[in-house]
């Protein structure tokens, strides 16, 4: 599953929220121009669901046998990367940058989502729903002792991911309700002499 680290560069970023964008976009349109359906919400818990669940999957799937490694924590941000006479091998910085990259877009899609699942739940509530998963996450690492190290590096990205999409799902309703508000601009038509 780390191989998907590989390919994070600053394109496929930009093409990752330009499409996270776009679907907060399109959720939101959909929601406004169909306010007394509920197929926009239940279509939003259902890739909600899935998310989570694929999420899941690829945050806790051990990369050793249950209980056969130890149950390590890193505590301090950037734990190894800033410690006296730490020597990088080249490249080693930008696998680090690349990996937290992922981390903080692992996050992105929970709280964008969740906006349009459970519209009443608020910024800070899907902040704090999206921290809390990290850290039943990195608690559930350190536990299985799998393979897997609880690391603050994670919590920290996750914030960041979180604020992200949310920020995304906050932009995409408020301008399809500035487009409501304003809508379509309209020509005079002249008549002809």
């Amino acid at each position: 599953m780390w191989q998907v680290v590989l390919g994070i560069t600053p394109t496929t970023v930009t093409l990752f929220l330009i499409l996270a964008l776009a679907a907060a976009v399109a959720l939101a349109l959909w929601t406004a121009l169909a306010p007394d359906s509920g197929a926009p919400r239940t279509t939003a818990r259902a890739l909600l669901a899935g998310w989570l669940l694929l999420f899941l999957l690829a945050t806790l799937a051990p990369s050793q046998p249950i209980g056969s490694g130890d149950a390590t924590v890193w505590w301090r941000p950037g734990e190894g990367l800033f410690d006296l006479g730490a020597q990088l091998e080249p490249g080693e910085l930008a696998m680090l940058v690349r990996r937290q990259i992922a981390n903080a877009a692992l996050f992105v899609p929970a709280p964008l989502l969740l906006r349009f699942a459970a519209p009443r739940t608020s910024a800070a509530g899907a902040f704090l729903l999206g921290v809390g998963l990290c850290l039943v996450i990195e608690t559930a690492q350190l536990l299985m002792r799998a393979g897997r190290i609880a690391d603050i590096d994670d919590v920290i990205c996750a914030a960041a991911g979180t604020v992200i999409g949310t920020g995304l799902a906050l932009a995409a309703q408020l301008g399809v309700a500035a487009m409501r508000r304003r809508g379509l601009p309209r020509r005079a038509v002249r008549a002809a002499p």
